[in-house]
């Protein structure tokens, strides 16, 4: 039997739709204490079960990344499987771990992100194993602590201290559908600095207020208007939010904290413009903080008695590409063509991975590819069609089969 027939043979929907399930009844988001720890544990368990070495590494106390590898023999490339094992908590969801499968569809939190992509990443591993395939290059699970925290710990020590391989596939929910580029998202504070003095004389001083007014309309009118031309092959335009605006007298807080009937008359001296933008590959952290400094500058410039500083929020999450032809994403159209039975062409994502982190700071090419919608993730209702399970499982086998190369079937 060729060895691709075997692994094909070897997948059995109920086991797969199991781990899917099994996982999502286990909580593993922020709001609790013991965070990812449990389903750690669980997949430490289930990869020593199957015969797959695996060691956790403590990212945090009590909150580990769980990584399995398959050595490879030698001279093929290496390849990680990287999913975040933690979700965003339940919020007014209906029985959120209870796993229930109804109408084609698994619901839970983490059904689609990302538990489905945890758990079908995992099976190829025993597919592999079970089917008694030895690898030339090494294949390397990480399961990542934090990506829905939003600090992306896990990956982030994975990028520091390993272990790397030569492309990487994030499991994150694209539908089944290979996603080779998405936006970065990052964050910035624009402070503008004026002088306090009594409201009824405001010509004495200046209004952080007014000044902060200005560069938002600006923002929107001209800098954002600018971004809309910026093309990407695969990616829509980047974007700019102004989200959180912060402006006032240091007497006038009183009155928010309810500590004042009312907001005493008094100039704002200070006021923060915070900003989240989704950037493009192209694009550099650099260059967008220069446009904002430029932008800030101008604004306090024409105003006497107005400065301004720019400060990038240090949580770096950049943007992600890698070419159409790099053979991983051939290897997954392939066999994405070969189990599904129809073409997926690749595409562009506005939302974030972890694929940025390895993609720019490890070096590592990655694609996005995984089963569930990103649509309904983080909603009440999140969900992942059971059908796509078993084939996404097979698809990360035969792609890691045709990525690391197949040295040798045993038995």
């Amino acid at each position: 039997m060729d060895i691709k027939e075997k692994v094909k043979s070897l997948v059995k929907d109920e086991e797969v739709i199991s781990l899917v399930k099994e996982l999502v009844q286990i909580p593993s988001h922020w709001a609790q204490d013991k965070r990812e720890k449990p389903i750690s544990d669980y997949l430490m368990d289930f990869f020593k079960d199957n015969g797959i070495e695996t060691y956790q590494q403590e990212v945090f106390p009590g909150r580990p990344n769980v990584v399995a590898i398959l050595h490879g023999t030698g001279g093929g490339k290496s390849l990680m499987f990287n999913g975040h094992i933690d979700t965003v908590p339940p919020f007014g969801m209906e029985n959120p771990f209870g796993g229930e499968i109804k109408d084609g569809k698994l619901y839970g939190r983490g059904a689609a992100d990302m538990k489905s992509g945890v758990a079908t990443m995992a099976y190829a591993m025993k597919l592999i194993k079970d089917a008694g395939v030895k690898l030339k290059g090494d294949l390397i699970y990480i399961g990542v602590i934090d990506e829905d925290a939003a600090g992306s710990a896990g990956t982030r020590y994975v990028v520091d201290k390993g272990p790397h391989t030569d492309l990487a596939i994030v499991g994150e929910p694209t539908s089944l559908q290979p996603v080779v580029a998405h936006k970065g998202c990052d964050y910035f504070t624009v402070t503008f600095y004026g002088q306090s003095v009594h409201s009824s004389v405001p010509w004495n001083g200046a209004s952080a207020n007014y000044a902060a007014a200005e560069f938002i309309r600006r923002v929107e009118t001209e800098m954002a208007l600018e971004w809309e031309k910026k093309k990407h092959p695969f990616c829509s335009p980047p974007t700019i939010n102004v989200g959180l605006v912060q402006g006032a007298a240091r007497a006038n807080m009183s009155y928010l904290l309810g500590d004042s009937p009312t907001f005493a008359g008094i100039i704002p001296d200070l006021c923060k413009v915070h900003i989240d933008v989704r950037w493009i590959p192209g694009q550099t952290i650099e260059g967008i903080e220069e446009e904002f400094r430029t932008l800030a500058n101008e604004v306090a410039g024409s105003r006497k008695g107005i400065t301004a500083t720019v400060e990038f929020i240090d949580m770096y999450r950049p943007a992600m590409e890698i070419s159409p032809d790099n053979i991983l994403v051939k290897s997954i159209q392939s066999n994405s063509r070969q189990v599904l039975c129809r073409e997926y062409p690749v595409k562009g994502e506005t939302y974030w991975g972890d694929s940025g982190l390895l993609y720019t700071l490890a070096g590592i090419p990655s694609v996005m590819y995984g089963p569930g919608d990103i649509g309904c993730a983080h909603s009440d209702v999140e969900w992942v069609k059971v059908d796509e399970l078993p084939k996404a499982a097979l698809i990360y086998a035969l792609t890691a089969m045709d990525v690391c190369q197949v040295a040798q079937e045993e038995g």
